[in-house]
C-alpha cells in the first residue's frame, strides 16, 4: 500500500512535471544527495517514540550508483522517503541538490519532485492503460503537447527494450516487462536522480540480471544519479559504486563497493555477505580438528587465505602455491574462489598444505611458518585446522 500511495502522490504532482534542463556544469561536481546527522522517530501504536533513524551522515555524489542494504525494518526506506519528501526528518537535515528537503512547504516539494523519479518493488502500473499510456500519464496530465510525448515516450520504449509491446496492457507482461515500464515511467520527466525501492526483489534472478544491466546502462548513458535500497548483497555487488550498510537505523559501514565487500568491518555486513561468502562446505568441515591436537606426524593444515582487493596487483597464486610447498610438501586449493568488483581483485581461498612434522620440527614450528610464508601473497591469513 505504501508504494501505491507514493506512485499517487507523484502522479497528482505530475501537472507541474514539466522537463526541466539539467544542473549546470558548474554543479556537476556537487553532491546530489547530502544526508547530514539525520534522525527520525516516529510515534508508535501506544503514542510512545520509535527511533527508525539515527546519527545518519553521507552524501550520495552526482552521477553515481548508490545502495543502501540492511535487513527488514533496518531504515532503509524511510531514509529513501527522506529524500522525495514523503517523510521528514526529525533531526538533522536532507539536502537534493543543496535544497534542504525538510523545510520546504508544499509547492516546493512538488518542485523537488520535477527532478526526481520513483521506481517501486511491484510496480504499480494503471492496469486499463497501456504500456504506452502508463509511460505518458505524467506528461499527458502536465499537459504537454501530443506530438512531444509520443517523441519521448517512442524514445523511453526504445531504452528500456519494450518498442514492440508498446500497446500491451500490463497483464500480459512478465514480471521484468513491467518492472522496464515502472522504469521508463520514471525516466519519463527527465529526472536528476532515480530512486529505486527494492527494484529487483521480486523477480526471479534471470530477470534480476537483465534489470539490473539496464539500470547500470542507463547511468552511464545518461549520467544519472540512481539511489537504490535492497536486501540483496548480490544486487549491490552488480550495480552500485558506493554503499551504505544499514543496521537499527544507523549505517554502521559506508565506501566503495569493492571496499566494504573485500574486507567488511561490522558484523551486520559480514552477515549480510554471508550468501556470497565461500563458506567451507559441510563434508570438509566435519573433518576439520584443532591444531592444538596436531600430532607429531604428517597431515593437512587448511588455510583460510583473503583477498581483499586492497593491492594494486593481482593475487599470485602460483607464487602462493610455491610458498606453502617450501619443503616438497603438496598445496591443493579446496574450495573458494577470486572476484573482481570496480576492478579489484578479491576472495576466499581454502588452501591444504602438507605439514611435515617431526622431533626436530614440531608441528605448531611448521604451522607458524606456513602462516608466515602465506601472509606475504594475501591480505588476510588463518588457520582452519587440520584434516
Amino acid at each position: 500500500m505504501a508504494d501505491l500511495f507514493d506512485v499517487v502522490q507523484f502522479i497528482e504532482d505530475a501537472p507541474s512535471l514539466v522537463m526541466k534542463p539539467g544542473p549546470a556544469n558548474g554543479a556537476a561536481t556537487q553532491a546530489a544527495v547530502v544526508f547530514d546527522d539525520v534522525g527520525k522517530v516516529f510515534a508508535g501504536a501506544r503514542g510512545e517514540p520509535t527511533t527508525a533513524l539515527a546519527n545518519v551522515s553521507m552524501q550520495v555524489t552526482r552521477g553515481e550508483v548508490f545502495g543502501m542494504i540492511g535487513r527488514s525494518g533496518a531504515g532503509k526506506s524511510t531514509l529513501l522517503r527522506l529524500v522525495n519528501g514523503l517523510e521528514k526528518p526529525s533531526a538533522g537535515a536532507v539536502r537534493v541538490n543543496g535544497v534542504s528537503v525538510g523545510e520546504l512547504d508544499e509547492r516546493g516539494l512538488v518542485t523537488l519532485r520535477r527532478r526526481i523519479g520513483m521506481v517501486f518493488q511491484h510496480f504499480n502500473l494503471l492496469s486499463a492503460k497501456t504500456v504506452r499510456e502508463n509511460i505518458a500519464l505524467p506528461l499527458k496530465i502536465a499537459g504537454v503537447p501530443k506530438a512531444a510525448i509520443d517523441k519521448k515516450v517512442d524514445a523511453l520504449l526504445e531504452l528500456v527494450g519494450l518498442s514492440a509491446k508498446r500497446d500491451a496492457y500490463p497483464a500480459s507482461l512478465s514480471g521484468g516487462q513491467k518492472q522496464r515500464v515502472g522504469i521508463a515511467r520514471a525516466l519519463v520527466t527527465d529526472p536528476d536522480i532515480l530512486l529505486c525501492d527494492e527494484a529487483t526483489s521480486a523477480l526471479d534472478p534471470e530477470t534480476t540480471q537483465a534489470i539490473l544491466a539496464l539500470l547500470r546502462d542507463i547511468n552511464r548513458r545518461l549520467n544519472l544519479t540512481i539511489v537504490l535500497i535492497t536486501h540483496e548483497m548480490e544486487v549491490i555487488r552488480e550495480v552500485c559504486d558506493t554503499v551504505a550498510v544499514i543496521e537499527r537505523g544507523e549505517v554502521v559501514e559506508h565506501g566503495p563497493v569493492w571496499r566494504v565487500f573485500g574486507d567488511p568491518q561490522h558484523d551486520a555486513t559480514r552477515a549480510l555477505l554471508r550468501t556470497l561468502v565461500h563458506d567451507l562446505p559441510t563434508d570438509l568441515a566435519e573433518r576439520v580438528r584443532p591444531v592444538r591436537n596436531l600430532a607429531q606426524d604428517d597431515a593437512r593444515i587448511l588455510l583460510d587465505v583473503r583477498f581483499t582487493g586492497a593491492d594494486a596487483h593481482e593475487p599470485d597464486l602460483g607464487a602462493l602455491a610455491a610458498a606453502l610447498s617450501f619443503d616438497g610438501g603438496q598445496v591443493n586449493f579446496v574450495h573458494g574462489g577470486i572476484d573482481r568488483i570496480q576492478g579489484h581483485a578479491q576472495g576466499r581461498l581454502v588452501i591444504s598444505a602438507q605439514v611435515r612434522a617431526d622431533a626436530d620440527r614440531p608441528a605448531q614450528i611448521q604451522v607458524a611458518a606456513l602462516l608466515e610464508r602465506a601472509r606475504r601473497y594475501a591480505n588476510h591469513v588463518e588457520v582452519l585446522g587440520y584434516v
